[in-house]
C-alpha cells in the first residue's frame, strides 16, 4: 500500500464544458417519525359568557425585516423504507405555537404522491346574515397609455435590371374606365400670370332685400299758413284700383288704370281705359297719389300733366319700397289731362287691398 502526503490545493482550473448527463431519479422518502404520546387533560366545564368588551383598537406593528435565506439542504439519497403503521393519536395538551422559522430555500420537488381517498362531505353550515353593503370604492386611476412601438425598418427596395423590350403586340380593346383615383396632393402655387383684359360688365344683379326702416327724422318746421280758400272742394275727383293688376313697365312711364271711380264732380271726366282724367276747369289743384305693390319694388312713381311728368311728383328711392305716396300743387289751364304712372322695366303687381292705387284731385283756387 502506497501512502502519499496531501499537498496544498492548487488554483481552480478553467470551467469545463457543460455536461449532458441525465438527471438522477429522486431518492425515496425517509420514514415517518413516531407520534408523541402526551396525555390530554379532562375538559373543564364551560364558564359563563362574560359581557362584551369594548371594541379594541387594532394597532398594527411594523413589519420585521426579512431574515437571511437559509442554505439549501442536501437531497437525501437513501432508499425509501416501507411505510410504518400509523401510531395512535396522541393525547397530549397542545403547546403554544412556536414562532415561525425562517423560510429555507425551496428544495427540489419530490415525486407526486398517490391521491388520497375523498373524505365525506361535511354538514352544510347555517347561512350567515347578509352584511350591509359596503360603500363603493373610488374609481381606480386610469393607467397611462403605453409608448408606441418603434417602426420596423423598411424592406429593401431592389429593382432588377430592365429586360430587353419585347415586340409591341397589337393594341387591345379599350378596357372599361377605372374608378377615379384619389386626388393627388396640391402642388405648389405657380407664379402669378399676367393680368388679363378687363371683361365685359356683367348683368345687373337682382335687387337686394329691403333694408330695415331708418329712424324717423325730426319734425320739420311748420310752414306758413296758406291763404284761406273758398268753398271749392266740391270740384274734386277720387279714383282707385284695388284689383291687384300686373303692369308691364316702360322707362318713360306706364299709366295705372283707376277703374274704381268713387267720386268725380261735373268738372272732371275719365276715359274708357280708366287711365286718364281730364280737368275741365282752370285753376290751382292739389294732387295726391298712393301706390302699394304686392312686394317691395325699385321703381319710379310720378304724375303726368298733359303727358309731361311733373318733377315735384317723382318718387325714385335708392332701395326697394312697397308703398309710395306723394303730393303736389299745380296750376292747370283747362282742358288738361292727369294720369298716375309707374316707370321702370319688367313687371310689377299692385296690391289687391285698399292700398293698391288711389288718386285724389282737388281744386284749391
Amino acid at each position: 500500500m502506497l501512502l502519499c502526503a496531501i499537498g496544498p490545493t492548487g488554483p481552480t482550473g478553467p470551467r469545463g464544458p457543460a455536461g449532458f448527463g441525465r438527471r438522477g431519479a429522486p431518492g425515496p422518502q425517509g420514514p415517518t417519525g413516531a407520534t408523541g404520546l402526551g396525555v390530554t387533560g379532562p375538559t373543564g366545564p364551560a364558564g359563563p359568557v362574560g359581557p362584551t368588551g369594548p371594541t379594541g383598537i387594532a394597532v398594527v406593528g411594523p413589519t420585521g425585516a426579512t431574515g437571511p435565506q437559509g442554505p439549501t439542504g442536501a437531497t437525501g439519497i437513501g432508499e425509501r423504507g416501507a411505510t410504518g403503521p400509523t401510531g395512535p393519536t396522541g393525547l397530549g395538551i397542545t403547546g403554544p405555537t412556536g414562532a415561525t422559522g425562517r423560510m429555507g430555500e425551496t428544495g427540489l420537488a419530490g415525486p407526486t404522491g398517490p391521491a388520497g381517498a375523498t373524505g365525506p362531505t361535511g354538514l352544510t353550515g347555517a347561512t350567515g346574515l347578509i352584511g350591509p353593503i359596503g360603500p363603493t370604492g373610488p374609481a381606480g386611476v386610469t393607467g397611462a397609455t403605453g409608448p408606441t412601438g418603434a417602426t420596423g425598418p423598411a424592406g429593401a427596395d431592389i429593382t432588377g435590371p430592365t429586360g430587353i423590350p419585347g415586340v409591341t403586340g397589337p393594341t387591345g380593346a379599350t378596357g372599361p374606365t377605372g374608378e377615379t383615383g384619389l386626388a393627388g396632393e396640391q402642388g405648389p402655387t405657380g407664379p402669378t400670370g399676367a393680368t388679363g383684359a378687363t371683361g365685359a360688365t356683367g348683368a345687373t344683379g337682382a335687387t337686394g332685400v329691403t333694408g330695415a326702416t331708418g329712424p324717423t327724422g325730426p319734425t320739420g318746421a311748420t310752414g306758413a299758413t296758406g291763404v284761406t280758400g273758398g268753398a271749392l272742394t266740391s270740384v274734386s275727383a277720387y279714383a282707385t284700383n284695388i284689383l291687384g293688376p300686373t303692369l308691364t313697365l316702360t322707362p318713360a312711364g306706364t299709366n295705372v288704370p283707376l277703374p274704381g271711380t268713387l267720386f268725380v264732380s261735373d268738372n272732371f271726366s275719365i276715359d274708357s281705359t280708366s287711365e286718364v282724367i281730364t280737368i275741365e276747369e282752370s285753376g290751382t289743384y292739389y294732387i295726391r297719389y298712393t301706390l302699394g305693390f304686392s312686394e317691395p319694388e325699385a321703381v319710379t312713381t310720378q304724375i303726368a300733366l298733359n303727358g309731361a311728368v311733373v318733377e315735384a311728383s317723382i318718387l325714385r328711392p335708392s332701395s326697394s319700397q312697397q308703398y309710395y305716396t306723394n303730393e303736389v300743387i299745380v296750376s292747370v289751364t283747362a282742358p288738361a289731362t292727369v294720369s298716375l304712372q309707374v316707370a321702370g322695366t319688367g313687371t310689377v303687381s299692385l296690391s289687391d287691398f285698399a292700398t293698391g292705387a288711389n288718386l285724389t284731385i282737388i281744386r284749391i283756387a
